[in-house]
């Protein structure tokens, strides 16, 4: 009999296998499961039921080692997370259940399929959207703990990323009362310093343009509850802020209440055509601004661009060129290459290769440390996601 629940844990999908656990702790309340690192996986893995959640540059790992553990009695393999989404027909190849879109309703069904030893059905879609207010943020019977989801969705719909065609429909926020139990929660475990997920920090409970007046009270409540016992980044990673929600009451806000110095902007590319082509603002003027309103209160800027996108040319080239030297010494460039997602507009087009040019004046603002990021990493991947 298969009595054991898995869940596998790596560096890269910490935020997802948490949201999972609480998902069934919710779900089954009477039911115990295990947390295992990827690492831990010895040559005799337990038999049990195994939960996967997995992005595209990890498909191929997850992929063989559920081939690997398939090879041992009593065990079923169920998969989740952006590439089982995009690629859920070629997933049940590898997989016993693949999990379509948000997983913490789904869960329930896989799970108790699981348990009836239903085998028949494959696919489990994520229709129903997630209510953020009706899961905490942390499992109770585990201590894994980290930034905590304050919304999900996007408002834009930009074609080289996943997170639109993942999260459809209209932002939503887990309200600030919700927010204070699962800050309190942490601090009762001595996890004081607070972390937020959110694709625009500046959209909190968005509102025809950016809610201050939410924003305030959610950081205003969150530096009450901690009462100076620890820190609040707001806009910092593992999130980042839409320029073009930006004012100075905004950075005013972050100056008063939050102890990081350093927030993250998105430009993604400094050429008006591409902007258009990726379906994002072509109001770089706006983002300068923003980009000026944080320098002013002295904080540090990264912001984020795209080497290799689809279309580029040397004239968009030079003009990302232009716009770096312009700014530099007033931000850091945080690089990124195009990577064909699965599930994203732009999954079937083939990244631009960057002139010897362009590659060394990357190199050089990385050696000037004007430039960081994992553009060499991505470009190598980006090329295997295409074979």
């Amino acid at each position: 009999m298969i009595d054991n629940h898995i869940f596998i844990l790596d560096k890269f999908n910490k935020f997802s296998i948490r949201a999972l656990l609480v998902a069934f702790e919710k779900w089954f309340p009477e039911i115990n499961y295990k947390v295992l690192k990827v690492e831990e996986i010895d040559s005799n893995p337990l038999p049990g039921f195994y939960y996967f959640s997995f992005n595209s540059i990890n498909a191929k790992f997850y992929i063989e080692l559920a081939q690997k553990l398939k090879q041992k009695k009593n065990i079923k393999i169920a998969c989740g997370g952006p590439h089982p989404s995009a690629r859920s027909e070629e997933m049940t190849k590898y997989f016993d259940k693949v999990c379509n879109g948000e997983g913490e309703i789904v869960l329930k069904e896989i799970v108790e399929d699981f348990e009836s030893g239903i085998d028949g059905k494959k696919i489990y879609k994520g229709t129903k959207k997630v209510d953020l207010n009706h899961f905490d943020a942390y499992p109770k019977k585990k201590n894994l703990f980290g930034a905590i989801e304050i919304m999900r969705g996007c408002t834009f719909s930009c074609k080289y990323c996943q997170t639109p065609q993942l999260y459809k429909g209209k932002l939503r926020y887990k309200s600030i009362d919700r927010i204070l139990d699962d800050v309190s929660f942490g601090i009762s475990h001595n996890k004081t310093d607070l972390r937020f997920i959110a694709p625009d920090s500046a959209s909190y409970f968005y509102d025809n343009g950016i809610n201050i007046l939410m924003i305030e009270k959610l950081l205003d409540k969150l530096h009450n509850l901690l009462y100076n016992k620890g820190r609040i980044f707001y806009g910092s990673f593992p999130s980042e802020i839409n320029p073009y929600f930006v004012n100075e009451e905004f950075v005013k806000l972050i100056k008063h209440y939050c102890h990081n110095r350093r927030v993250v902007i998105g430009l993604q590319s400094a050429s008006r055509k591409l902007l258009k082509k990726m379906n994002r603002p072509e109001n770089i003027e706006k983002v300068e601004e923003a980009i000026n309103l944080f320098l002013k209160y002295k904080f540090t800027v990264d912001v984020d661009f795209i080497f290799g996108l689809p279309f580029e040319t040397s004239e968009t080239l030079k003009e990302t060129i232009e716009w770096i030297e312009k700014w530099h010494n007033k931000v850091r460039i945080h690089s990124h290459y195009f990577m064909p997602l699965p599930g994203s507009k732009w999954e079937d087009l083939t990244p631009t290769e960057m002139p010897e040019y362009f590659e060394r004046f990357v190199k050089s603002l990385e050696g000037k440390s004007r430039l960081f990021g994992q553009w060499n990493t991505q470009q190598n991947i980006a090329y295997c996601l295409k074979d």
